[in-house]
């Protein structure tokens, strides 16, 4: 019989980086037995140190009293020994590195390892769970929790469902995410890169095709984005932060290859290969879309982006939104709040919907695409039968 909520005592984490060690601190100071595994005593040592730091920092922020903190401390243990951190969990999160082939080595081990009722979840932001799920003699008690960095701060959590998975399995892993004060969001079909990485992506796409094609420049399209909407960043400001253009254009090939259900079946917009090509990676090689040998933030004047009409930028994230509601992927509410604390954005997409008119988002969409010579781009940008269906009713999404 797999674990019910009630009864998960003992947490596992595979991986001593950055999430692994948020994930096994969240835990522990949770309540739960908590055992964090790497094969590398150094990432162990560092992860025990990080640990510490956060800790201390929780009680500086009144997020936690030092009993709390003194007692975490008790029940969370570092260790290389692999049998020993999983033989008796209960619920195990594997936090390795963002590689298919790594992960699913990692799963055949756990399935032999961990208890048979044990529930298995990967921590990643977009790889293919059910291959995952698939690797085990258990792919009904496989999930993803897609956790987002830092661990110990950021509040939400996406939960990701395969065909194999019960909704029992979905409901527990929730469970035990609200059991860490965190929020999970459910999407409840594997497709290529979740809930909220799926609304980022029309974010930074929609504006570098918009520059590509001279319509505006970077740094109007981050000042109107920035300013007038309130977004903490602009399209650009975001991939240069995140590496945004190297994983784009070096990811651009697994996603043409996915067969999951909503694969990505477009290439990436010409101007993230020009960029990529002359090495320009973001901040961590110093030039993105911006330069930053000499400061660590771009310049983006407040007023540069009055002249952008920002419903373009909307319409596409919008679209795509309403194609997950349509697939039933998320609901409304779990897309909406994805996008409000897994981005920080000021709404939801499918507020912005109800706020400025589905025909009016529909609209642009139109217009937009008429511009677009790209007849694959064009293609993913068509408005789904749902976004029609409601500026043509004039119903809203909520």
């Amino acid at each position: 019989m797999v674990v019910d909520i009630d009864d998960i005592d003992t947490v596992a984490v595979i991986g001593a980086g950055e999430m692994g060690r948020g994930i096994g601190a969240v835990a522990a100071l949770a309540g739960y037995e908590t055992a964090v595994n790497d094969i590398d005593e150094d990432q162990l040592a560092d992860a025990r140190e990080q640990v510490e730091w956060s800790y201390d920092k929780t009680v500086e922020n009144g997020a936690a009293t030092r009993e709390e903190v003194e007692a975490a401390r008790d029940r969370l243990t570092f260790t290389t020994d692999f049998d020993a951190a999983v033989g008796d969990a209960d619920f195990v999160t594997e936090a390795a590195v963002e590689q298919q082939a790594v992960k699913e080595d990692i799963f055949a081990d756990l399935d032999e390892t961990a208890p048979e009722e044990a529930i298995l979840a990967t921590n990643t932001s977009g790889l293919n769970i059910t291959q995952l799920a698939e690797s085990t003699d258990r792919p009904a008690q496989v999930i993803g929790t897609h956790w987002f960095n830092p661990p110990m701060l950021m509040e939400l959590v996406e939960v990701i469902m395969t065909e194999h998975a019960p909704e029992s399995v979905g409901d527990t892993g929730e469970a035990l995410i609200e059991s860490f004060g965190k929020t999970p969001i459910r999407c409840k079909i594997d497709i290529p890169s979740f809930i909220v990485n799926r609304l980022m992506r029309p974010y930074g796409e929609a504006p570098a095709w918009m520059v590509y094609r001279g319509e505006y420049s970077i740094t109007e399209l981050d000042s109107a984005m920035k300013y007038k909407e309130g977004f903490p960043m602009g399209p650009f400001e975001l991939a240069d932060y995140t590496g945004g253009i190297q994983i784009r254009v070096e990811g651009e090939g697994d996603h043409l290859e996915d067969d999951r259900p909503m694969a990505y079946d477009t290439e990436v917009c010409p101007l993230l290969h020009q960029l990529y090509e002359k090495g320009r990676y973001g901040r961590k090689a110093d030039a993105g879309y911006y330069e930053y040998d000499e400061r660590d933030e771009p310049q983006i004047p407040v007023d540069a982006g009055q002249g952008v009409d920002t419903l373009e930028v909307w319409a596409p994230i919008v679209n795509e939104a309403a194609k997950m509601v349509q697939n039933d992927v998320a609901t409304v509410e779990d897309v909406d709040t994805g996008a409000r604390l897994g981005g920080n954005w000021p709404m939801g997409p499918l507020e912005k919907a109800d706020e400025v008119g589905a025909d009016a988002v529909l609209q642009t969409l139109t217009d937009v695409a008429s511009r677009q010579n790209d007849t694959n781009k064009l293609a993913e940008n068509l408005p789904c039968d749902l976004l029609v269906e409601k500026a043509t009713t004039g119903e809203t999404f909520y």
